[in-house]
């Protein structure tokens, strides 16, 4: 009986733990994926959207205390498709995904690519440190 009341103690410690273990590794890899971006940024041509584009580039906390969200553009980046059209635009799109004039410079998703591997190595490493310690 008391094999059942340890297991069970344990079972309903380890939320709590692994809670407490990931918000670090999460927030740091947030970070680190928002500063790769960032620095993917200043590989590309520059343009005088760049600059507000890579100032754009942010960590915001989620909905809950293991979410966070690695986003760029916005209000930053947002402008009239045209002087007086009325017509906003995120030219944070137009770098990523290309326009009929502009050429495709991503610098969001494929960095994230590159580096979503390691972040979820990361990840694991962080659940799996809790399980093995104890």
């Amino acid at each position: 009986m008391a094999d059942n009341d340890n297991l069970d103690a344990y079972l309903q410690s380890l939320p709590d733990k692994i809670t407490e273990q990931l918000l670090d590794v999460l927030r740091e890899q947030a970070f680190r994926l928002s500063d790769a971006q960032r620095e993917a940024l200043r590989g590309l041509e520059q343009s005088p959207e760049s600059g507000a584009l890579e100032a754009s580039c942010t960590v915001a906390k989620g909905e809950s205390e293991l979410e966070y969200l690695v986003q760029a553009g916005g209000d930053m980046t947002t402008k009239e498709v045209r002087e007086g059209s009325g017509v906003e635009y995120d030219y944070a799109l137009a770098f990523e995904f290309g326009t009929s004039r502009q050429p495709a410079r991503p610098f969001f998703f494929n960095t994230y690519n590159a580096m979503r591997d390691d972040m979820q190595q990361a990840i694991d490493d962080a659940v799996n440190e809790v399980l093995d310690n104890d």
